[in-house]
């Protein structure tokens, strides 16, 4: 029994420490200097928390703060398929600034 809640402990653990979009699955994410854009329809604007813990890699950090970025578009914006951000700052040595700014997009019409 201990064997069992110590592998659902370390499940769940790893689980909360990964990188989920959920919302956001169907919104793309872009610098905001993409070509593309100029071809969309400007929607608003998101900002979403930066503040991570517990990822200590700059690459773990960018990829989080876009996920969020995403879902932010998905929830606000039902018709945005695409999202762009702003500079992540986020360092070798440093955290990334505590807010994120994304502006949405609706750029893809269905088919």
């Amino acid at each position: 029994m201990k064997k069992v809640l110590s592998t659902i402990a370390a499940m769940v653990f790893l689980n909360g420490c990964a990188s989920s979009v959920t919302t956001g699955e169907k919104v793309f994410i872009t610098p905001s200097d993409s070509a593309h854009l100029s071809n969309c329809e400007m929607l608003g604007q998101v900002q979403v928390d930066a503040s991570i813990v517990g990822l200590w890699d700059r690459n773990q950090q960018a990829m989080e703060i876009k996920n969020r970025l995403r879902d932010a578009a998905a929830e606000r914006y039902p018709n945005a398929d695409t999202v762009t951000h702003s500079d992540l700052n986020v360092g070798a040595w440093s955290a990334p600034d505590a807010q994120a700014m994304g502006t949405v997009f609706k750029c893809f019409t269905p088919a």
